[in-house]
């Protein structure tokens, strides 16, 4: 009988892949599909047929992809925020959703520096709590604008004015006043941070039959607060949420409600040397 081989200790080598990669459309593909200078540049025969533009434009779409899931040193990150602008859309579009979903609050924050406020009615509608944490039912609306303004509405169950008053605080502690919904309680992502389950779908099972859904379409429901804004750059919003009341809203209510109670206002809380405190 022959003798056995005595296995070596060493481990076995991982096969290398085999191959090239093109890094025009970002695939690995075999030797044959480059030609020989292909295999120098690095392009493979199918893009090198394709025009510079397009070459272009997807060896950049090819790079937006991999930044989504590596680490960016600065001048990648100029680069990336540079792209958003790109005259090209697809390149434009993708460099957008990469730098959001990279750098989520920087992109926020670049949204609300152009966010002016023109004016804006809020409305709560439910249960909240004072200063000495008792609960009360409340039904307000508030309207406010650039004057300085703002009109408070007491509401009865059916909508009908109870009561109406108004307090005058000036042009320049209204600026204030909407630049702290804005960038301390971010009104205008309160859809996207807190709506996004009160979205009406009729074709997801909610534990009710089709004719439950049917004669209780989301319009019908009774909302616990809502706030409809206009802006200077000529956009608006109109946001309604159900069922529970957020913080920043409830924070956003005293703020509207302290003018009434006591007359508080916001200038002793924030300075003018804040940033977000500009003219537009």
């Amino acid at each position: 009988m022959g003798t056995k081989k005595k296995k070596s200790g060493k481990p076995k080598r991982l096969q290398k892949n085999r191959g090239h990669y093109c890094k025009i459309c970002g695939e690995h593909k075999a030797n044959e599909k480059f030609s020989g200078r292909g295999h120098a540049t690095h392009i493979c025969k199918a893009c090198a047929s394709k025009s510079p533009a397009q070459k272009s434009e997807d060896m950049t779409i090819n790079r937006l992809h991999g930044m989504a899931f590596r680490y960016l040193n600065e001048s990648e990150m100029k680069w990336l925020k540079n792209r958003r602008n790109d005259s090209r859309p697809e390149v434009q579009e993708l460099a957008r959703q990469v730098f959001d979903e990279k750098f989520p609050r920087q992109a926020r924050n670049e949204i609300k520096a152009q966010l002016h406020i023109e004016n804006m009615v809020f409305r709560v509608h439910g249960e909240v709590f004072d200063n000495y944490g008792d609960e009360y039912r409340v039904n307000a609306e508030f309207a406010a604008d650039t004057t300085g303004k703002i009109v408070k509405k007491q509401l009865d169950d059916n909508d009908g004015v109870i009561s109406e008053e108004s307090v005058d605080i000036g042009a320049k502690a209204i600026r204030k006043f909407f630049n702290v919904a804005v960038h301390n309680y971010d009104v205008s992502f309160w859809e996207a941070d807190f709506c996004q389950g009160d979205i009406y779908d009729p074709d997801i099972d909610d534990g009710f039959d089709d004719l439950d859904d049917e004669e209780e379409p989301p319009d019908d429901r009774i909302f616990t607060w809502s706030v409809e804004i206009e802006y200077k750059n000529g956009t608006g919003q109109a946001i309604k949420g159900y069922e529970y009341i957020p913080d920043p809203v409830i924070e956003l209510f005293d703020d509207f409600n302290d003018y009434f109670d006591d007359g508080d206002s916001l200038d002793d809380e924030f300075n003018d040397d804040d940033e977000f405190f500009t003219e537009n």
